[in-house]
């Protein structure tokens, strides 16, 4: 392996640290974007750590026309930190890192 392979090889690993996951399994079940929320409670139990903000979800001529309270919660489970953003009571997005 030349020194080019080798450093893109390491680049990869790297950003590969964090990563964006449409979907997660816990005890058999499939959890994934879109799904309720509820079924975090059930699986997980409470978040480990929770925050709210309210964010824009319609943006008009004149400013936000519509704003959105939006969870962030984190979990650690099988050594992976998981961070689910949830809004309106169904998970929007998953993300994991190592670290």
């Amino acid at each position: 392996m030349n020194r080019m392979s080798r450093i893109a090889v390491l680049i990869l690993l790297i950003a590969a640290g964090t990563a964006a996951a449409s979907s997660l399994r816990f005890d058999g079940v499939l959890i994934r974007e879109g799904s309720p929320a509820y079924l975090l409670l059930e699986h997980l139990g409470e978040p480990l750590y929770r925050s709210r903000e309210d964010v824009c979800v319609r943006r008009g001529v004149y400013g936000c026309e519509r704003w959105q309270q939006q969870e962030t919660w984190f979990y650690r489970h099988n050594d992976l930190n998981y961070t689910i953003r949830v809004s309106g009571g169904h998970i929007i997005e998953i993300r994991w890192s190592r670290f």
